[in-house]
């Protein structure tokens, strides 16, 4: 029997009944799959149950200072002893089971934990909450049903969680709950300013390179509407970076006036174009992302096109702009 739900009464009874459990969430991982993903593991071990973390992407630079974060294990395969040493999968943030970068999976029972509204319940228990400002925010309520009390670590991974996804509660999704669960996080031992110093002055090198890189090919189209950038293969190479290297690029250019939406192309490999995109205002870049085969939140999406990079620029921009009800 499968069940889904906003309470985490269900996802408590299965943790708590789990022996082994392999964590892993979404490719490219941001600050509330890794923060949420530590959270999870120490509440799990408290509770007398054994927890793995298995990313198939580098932690960004950025978030590497997250108490734990050096248990996170990268790996292109799922582990040797897996499925046979494990039984439960606890999936993080992972809105379709196939962005998780991993085959293999489904054969042991899944946690499906996450707040997109697109995520088709894959899991034999899915705690969902669309409503939910991040999935830090979720794992928190999991503390309080599990009846633990969270290390000032583990307080220190959800906030942030709940501020990476909130964009330092800057973004729509900061409402009431966001800082109401934020204030207890930080009554539990969770500390600010150091999450500040992590997130935002911990940069790697080649990321801020990336970010020059990317920035000389801004276009504003659409009115000053909409804001392009790219970074080609030649890019990276230049650059010296990675996937992880590009997660705050794209908010740059929505902080430019008159800018609604941005859309981030990144291509590392020949014909696979990675396409993050942004908004502010009534634009839905979700159903943009989704349009291709992608997803997100309303305000923050992505989505994989394959395809000649210029081509999939031009594709992906006419929608956006068609969006915005404009032209590019």
């Amino acid at each position: 029997m499968t069940t889904t739900s906003t309470d985490p009464h269900d996802a408590a009874i299965k943790l708590s009944e789990a022996y082994r459990i392999l964590l892993t969430c979404h490719r490219n991982p941001d600050g509330d799959a890794i923060g949420s993903e530590l959270a999870i593991a120490e509440l799990a071990e408290k509770s007398g149950v054994k927890a793995v973390i298995v990313n198939r992407d580098e932690t960004p630079a950025n978030l590497r200072m997250l108490p734990g974060a050096d248990r996170v294990v990268v790996s292109n395969e799922l582990p040797e002893d897996f499925p046979e040493k494990y039984d439960l999968v606890v999936t993080v943030e992972c809105p379709q089971i196939e962005r998780s970068g991993f085959e293999g999976l489904t054969q042991l029972p899944i946690l499906n934990i996450d707040h997109h509204p697109d995520n088709p319940a894959y899991g034999v228990v899915n705690y969902l909450d669309d409503q939910s400002p991040a999935v830090g925010e979720m794992v928190w309520r999991l503390f309080g049903e599990v009846g633990v009390l969270p290390s000032p670590e583990a307080a220190t991974n959800m906030f942030t969680a709940l501020s990476t996804d909130t964009g330092d509660f800057r973004y729509s999704n900061a409402t009431g709950r966001a800082f109401r669960a934020a204030a207890e996080m930080v009554d539990a031992g969770a500390q600010p300013p150091q999450v500040a110093n992590w997130v935002h002055n911990n940069r790697s090198l080649a990321s801020v390179r990336l970010l020059g890189e990317s920035l000389r090919t801004l276009r504003i189209v659409c009115d000053g509407r909409l804001a392009l950038i790219t970074a080609d293969q030649e890019a990276f190479q230049r650059a010296e970076a990675g996937p992880e290297d590009t997660e705050e690029t794209v908010n740059i250019p929505r902080s430019i006036a008159g800018v609604e939406a941005v859309v981030y192309f990144k291509q590392w490999e020949p014909e696979v174009v990675r396409i993050s995109l942004r908004a502010r205002g009534s634009v839905d870049v979700r159903k943009v992302a989704a349009s291709f085969g992608g997803g997100g939140h309303p305000n923050a999406a992505g989505c994989t096109v394959k395809g000649k990079l210029t081509e999939v620029e031009e594709m992906v921009a006419a929608a956006v702009a068609e969006a915005l009800g404009g032209s590019v």
